[in-house]
């Protein structure tokens, strides 16, 4: 009888420690899975790989899109240009200058610099040479008429010497032209050439003044020839 009352405070003691170790591991447990971070709201909020392969796709085109239209003007804005220069045959790839002051675009090539000489008038001129230039003067055609710029430039052509007209294979450079005359006035070894053209609803003037150290009429005439409106 005594051992059967000893047995049973000793079940009582191992039911109360098996109970306190459950106890124990359960409260373990359970903070174990507050203290453990939550990567839901996060993965939710992370677009997958294959989300990112898309997104990056449907960007794509925009940007070739613009690499496309930046090549397009880029390309618009230059042009090659082939002049004889002392029997040479050359090509050089000008790229569009715009007067200051007047309302023309113009292809220019390397060599020479755009600029205003007075107001209508602007020079293209040599960089080897100041005395081997172009004056550009471009009017409205709503302001003025062919007939009274022809005129003018005659007049102003035989103020200079005597004058000779320029033939349409001098000329044939000028393309989609309405109207146009040329002369030129010959001295030893310069010369001066006037030109007077309507295009592209402008009247222009040209007065080229070259020598045959450097030869150049082509090539500004080549220039003068993609003359159009801004």
């Amino acid at each position: 009888m005594q051992k059967k009352l000893l047995s049973v405070p000793a079940l009582l003691l191992t039911a109360v420690l098996v109970v306190g170790c459950n106890t124990s591991d359960k409260t373990e447990d359970s903070d174990a899975q507050k203290n453990e971070p939550s990567n839901t709201s996060a993965e939710q909020q992370q677009p997958s790989s294959k989300d990112k392969t898309v997104d990056e796709s449907q960007e794509t085109p925009t940007s070739n899109a613009t690499n496309k239209d930046n090549t397009d003007n880029s390309t618009k804005k230059e042009q090659e240009v082939n002049y004889v220069q002392k029997g040479v045959d050359k090509t050089e790839k000008a790229k569009e200058s715009k007067s200051a002051t007047q309302d023309y675009k113009i292809q220019q090539l390397p060599g020479f610099t755009l600029s205003q000489e007075e107001p209508g008038k602007d020079m293209l001129v040599s960089n080897d040479n100041a005395e081997v230039f172009m004056r550009i003067e471009a009017i409205d055609a709503s302001q003025s008429s062919y007939a009274d710029a022809k005129t003018s430039m005659q007049d102003y052509m035989n103020a200079v010497g005597e004058i000779s007209s320029l033939t349409s294979e001098d000329l044939a450079a000028f393309k989609d032209i309405k109207n146009i005359e040329g002369y030129v006035v010959n001295f030893d070894t310069e010369k001066v050439i006037g030109v007077v053209f309507e295009k592209d609803g402008l009247i222009t003037k040209l007065t080229i003044h070259d020598n045959n150290e450097l030869d150049l009429t082509d090539a500004m005439l080549k220039m003068a020839a993609t003359i159009s409106k801004k």
